[in-house]
């Protein structure tokens, strides 16, 4: 786990596939004024390994905020890791502060019949295979093609596309990249339910931020989390898609500040 500044401690926690390189975009947004901590989830970076299901990824970084002396930090999930993040915030209420959920998942629409394939095994083992293989080698040329582009469909080409960071990921995906997202796969189609119970337990301030154009969880989940909420800020950022880390780092900067002001007004 990657440590920046000091500070009031703030956790982030990555998607699938990612690591925590996926928020370096943050610090220059967030340190100094705060201990960031950029974290490789169980299955990616250098923390590899097997992945394991959310509900055990929300114990395990208890524990760690808990050794690290980070307790309680405002908790910044991203994508499937905000799923991580709810369940961490309504298990472990003493180590978070407050949540900045991003493009997160919520509720079982945030699980596609994409999603429900992949989770199924044989057939989902090669989907994702295929798909992270093969993204990983597109994704440059993509990129190369989008840039000329143009106008507001350029724009929605440029925010869509995950940057090279996750090409090399998927790259990787014959070896431990490609077993922890098909491992994750499953453990989402099985723990949805939980987390969509657990949002009713988060008491902290939490900051909801969508991107308008957010093709991968859909912003009516981001409303919806909002919503049941105890105490929620939704943000909808207008040109920005699925990775707000990348596009817009002073939003989640602004949302964290909102969150830290409404924990000490207590």
């Amino acid at each position: 786990m990657a440590e920046h500044g000091a500070g009031p401690a703030v956790l982030a926690l990555h998607g699938q596939p990612g690591s925590g390189d996926g928020f370096s975009s943050l610090v220059p947004a967030l340190v100094p004024g705060h201990r960031l901590l950029l974290a490789d989830r169980p299955g990616y970076g250098l923390t590899g390994g097997s992945a394991i299901g959310m509900t055990q990824n929300a114990d395990r970084f208890a524990s760690v905020l808990r050794e690290a002396g980070a307790a309680p930090a405002v908790v910044i999930g991203h994508s499937y890791g905000g799923g991580v993040a709810v369940l961490l915030a309504a298990r472990h209420p003493e180590v978070v502060s407050g949540l900045v959920l991003v493009g997160s998942i919520g509720d079982s629409s945030s699980v596609t019949l994409s999603d429900r394939v992949a989770a199924l095994p044989v057939v989902g083992d090669a989907l994702v295979a295929g798909a992270l293989y093969g993204f990983g080698r597109l994704l440059p040329p993509l990129r190369e093609l989008a840039r000329p582009l143009g106008g507001r469909f350029g724009r929605w080409i440029q925010t869509t596309l995950p940057d090279e960071e996750y090409a090399e990921a998927a790259g990787r995906s014959a070896t431990s990249v490609w077993k922890a997202f098909r491992d994750e796969q499953r453990f989402l189609v099985s723990e949805i339910d939980e987390v969509e119970a657990a949002i009713a337990e988060v008491e902290q301030p939490t900051a909801v931020i969508t991107g308008a154009w957010d093709a991968v969880v859909s912003p009516r989940v981001a409303a919806g989390m909002a919503r049941r909420l105890a105490n929620a800020r939704l943000m909808v950022l207008e040109g920005v898609g699925h990775f707000v880390p990348r596009d817009a780092p002073g939003a989640i900067a602004e949302a964290v500040a909102w969150v830290e002001e409404r924990f000490a007004e207590g």
